[in-house]
């Protein structure tokens, strides 16, 4: 129903007395509520899906297709070079994370990218040449307005060409595995491939030429070491040869005890020796660079040494990223400046490895002379014991372990650097590949399911965010139970809306009358040329209106039983809220049950009642009130309801002063006394309270009063200020009535006093219409 079966009066309800701790109750959500908001703000909902497919749909359309190529390397940990016939074939595996995620690097580094961009012609091709866009002004604006000096054009095309390709490709190791994917993207599938492959290629050539630069620098000094090493042997070989023919020395086959342990002597002092001469061509080597202020890091011992060179892969690919940040950010940028405290720390690192193996390398060769001190000492002991060695011979053993020491020596570094030399051109990477980039058969990008999903994803979410913060700042009243919570006064009934079609059918059929009716006269309109709505409860009594118009009936007569109530305020907080509407239908209503009524238009500044129902009135409510014409002439008698009415005429300019009193004297006052005796109910047609004082001098005459609420168009603020205005009276408000409802629009906010409830018993058109 649309009514509020309350016997008594409504009462303001005290605030219960109590703890915050005992009033606080723990939030809640009403997911059905959820839903009427998603439903009633549909339009809300769907905008932002339409409106972000459609920026996707566009994005789709006009983005350029890419292929993507993969080619699989694998980083092999156990592959040793093809010239180190002294290790083992499989050495032990010393790749760690740290490792494969620097190849990962390596690969993209721009090295091994120069080489594809000229191996491929890249410069050539207009897919990898910059092309001039929108925002280029703007970018040169923030750019270096000079070129590097030295930098040719071809440079500068090679350069911009590699920062495309970079952008074009991602390098990404699976897992954990020493496998690496190299992702190339082209609009054309076979040039995609065709990279990629070339990409590879370029990182396995990059690997043999480090590898070659470091086995050179080993071939230069092992070639330095051997032609200082053939003098000495030279010239030892030919000291023993000198000596024994200046003393006639033959080789005899036997020897004594003495000589035999002399011999062992020997033999160790020999192996001393040539571990002394390496130790010793070591240190000095670290003494010579040390002197010439040249970098430790050529030695042999850092050259091969394997942390040296993870540090030093490290270094070049921090500078890498240095160089890449500060071309990107300039040299300001706290990312560039946190690579270069990497860059620092690397170097203090590699600093402190080298000055580790040069205090190694004086420490071997300080174990190797004294050892071959020792056996030195001991040998010649023995050599000044013998009794059957003359000083000759003696000497001649020395000589001739000098020659043989040296002969040794020099035999080891030629072996080595024979070995070496042929590395060189033997060298093979530490990878190989493993899967060859084909052609891929479907483009990669754009990816339009993932993106018009995504589009109708985030445009649902911002849809019903949208949707909830909408309906949380819309303060317009929509149900009876927020009229109630804002007014705190009982709400009567819902009027709805009449279709506008139907209200135009009405209006046509009283076009007939229109040649019979004088246009100047003074009494009511005609019933069939009245404004439809003004009629409609009557005409219509099945509809939802007119149970409507009977709910608010019944709660009047219901204050009639309690206690006497002759007059009943109609009003409103603004204009255009229905009060009009309302108050003729529930007079209208009154008197076709018998009860004398009275419908008076209070609102003498725009009598709106008045020009729908006898627009030629002559006199009305001003007239009595200040005695110009008795009651009798200015009231109109509507014959098919028995309704009497007051009307309230356009004042002439001089009356107009006389109006804005006249709800302040005691004339009005008078009057209502006076109609009290002569009606059982009086309706008044209020002014709005907010912007007039009027309807709040009348409302403190009358014994009941009423206000009308428009649906989905007065604000609770203003609800809640005409509350506060009728204070003084507040006692007198009978209840709130909301008006122009649409029943189908209602049951999103409440179901069961919409049209989808009340549909089983009634036949109103309840499509929406103009404002009543």
């Amino acid at each position: 129903m649309l009514q509020r079966s309350s016997e008594q009066l409504y009462h303001v309800p005290e605030e219960p007395i109590g703890t915050a701790a005992e009033g606080w109750k723990y939030p809640s959500v009403d997911l059905r509520e959820l839903a009427r908001i998603l439903r009633r703000r549909w339009k809300v909902v769907a905008l932002p899906p339409l409106v972000l497919l459609g920026l996707a749909l566009i994005y789709v359309i006009a983005a350029t297709t890419l292929y993507t190529a993969t080619a699989t390397v694998f980083v092999d940990p156990h592959r040793a070079s093809v010239a180190e016939t002294n290790q083992s074939a499989m050495p032990t595996v010393t790749t760690d994370d740290a490792t494969v995620e620097s190849q990962v690097l390596l690969i993209q580094s721009v090295s091994i990218l120069q080489r594809v961009v000229d191996k491929l012609e890249l410069t050539k091709d207009p897919e990898f040449t910059p092309t001039p866009g929108l925002l280029d002004p703007v970018k040169r604006l923030f750019a270096s307005s000079t070129r590097v000096a030295g930098a040719s054009p071809e440079d500068a095309a090679r350069a911009r060409s590699v920062d495309i390709l970079q952008r074009r490709m991602k390098v990404v190791r699976q897992g954990t595995t020493f496998l690496i994917d190299i992702n190339v993207n082209a609009e054309s599938p076979s040039k995609a491939a065709t990279i990629a492959n070339a990409v590879a290629d370029g990182y396995f050539d990059e690997q043999v030429r480090a590898k070659n630069d470091a086995t050179r620098v080993a071939a230069g000094w092992f070639n330095g070491q051997i032609d200082a090493l053939k003098s000495r042997v030279v010239a030892s070989e030919q000291a023993v040869e000198d000596f024994r023919a200046a003393n006639n020395l033959a080789v005899s086959q036997g020897v004594t005890v003495n000589d035999q342990q002399i011999t062992d002597l020997n033999n160790q002092l020999v192996t001393a020796r040539v571990q002394t001469a390496e130790a010793r061509a070591k240190f000095e080597q670290v003494q010579e660079l040390g002197k010439a202020g040249g970098d430790p890091g050529g030695i042999n011992a850092a050259v091969s040494s394997d942390t040296v060179s993870k540090l030093r892969a490290q270094y070049a690919d921090i500078a890498k990223s240095e160089a890449d940040l500060s071309s990107r950010y300039g040299p300001r940028h706290p990312l560039v400046a946190n690579v270069h405290a990497q860059l620092r720390d690397t170097q203090r690192l590699i600093n402190e490895e080298l000055q580790r193996i040069v205090q190694s390398t004086r420490h071997d060769y300080a174990v190797a002379a004294s050892r071959e001190a020792s056996l030195q000492d001991s040998l010649d002991k023995l050599s000044g014991v013998s009794s059957s060695s003359g000083p000759a011979q003696v000497r001649l053993h020395q000589l001739q372990r000098e020659a043989e020491a040296n002969r040794t020596l020099y035999e080891s570094y030629l072996a080595r650097a024979k070995e070496t030399t042929a590395q060189e051109s033997l060298e093979m990477p530490d990878s190989h590949i493993v899967t060859k980039a084909s052609m891929p058969l479907q483009p990669s990008a754009p990816k339009s399911t993932l993106i018009m999903g995504l589009a109708l994803l985030l445009g649902l979410g911002a849809g019903a965010i949208s949707a909830f913060l909408v309906d949380y700042l819309d303060s317009r009243i929509k149900t009876l139970e927020q009229a109630e919570q804002v007014s705190g006064i009982a709400a009567l009934a819902a009027l709805p809306r009449i279709n506008s079609r139907e209200l135009a059918g009405r209006a046509k059929r009283g076009r007939s009358e229109l040649g019979s009716y004088d246009p100047k006269a003074a009494g009511l309109l005609p019933p069939s040329l009245q404004p439809p709505l003004m009629r409609y409860a009557i005409d219509e009594p099945g509809t939802f209106f007119a149970e409507a118009i009977r709910a608010i009936r019944l709660s009047i007569q219901r204050s009639l039983r309690v206690e006497p109530t002759k007059v009943v305020l109609i009003t409103s907080a603004l204009e255009g809220e229905g009060k009009t509407t309302l108050a003729v239908n529930l007079a209208q209503s009154l008197a076709t049950l018998g009860i004398n009524t009275l419908l008076v238009d209070g609102d003498l500044r725009n009598p709106g009642l008045t020009r729908a129902l006898c627009p030629h009135a002559e006199a009305g409510l001003l007239h009595v009130a200040t005695g110009q014409v008795p009651l009798g002439h200015a009231r109109l008698v509507d014959r098919s309801t028995g309704l009497s009415i007051l009307p309230s005429p356009e004042v002439a300019g001089d009356n107009v002063d006389a109006i804005t009193e006249l709800m302040f004297s005691e004339q009005i006052a008078d009057l209502l006394d006076h109609l009290r005796q002569h009606y059982e109910v009086i309706i008044i047609d209020s002014p709005p309270l907010v912007p007039l004082v009027d309807g709040r001098a009348l409302a403190e005459l009358a014994d009941r009063i009423v206000l009308a609420v428009a649906w989905d168009q007065t604000p609770r603020e203003v609800v809640s200020h005409t509350i506060d205005l009728l204070s003084p009276v507040y006692d007198r408000l009978l209840g709130t009535v909301l008006t122009h409802v649409d029943l189908s629009q209602l049951r999103f906010y409440d179901y069961y006093r919409s049209s989808a409830y009340l549909k089983p018993y009634g036949a109103a058109k309840l499509s929406p219409g103009p404002a009543q």
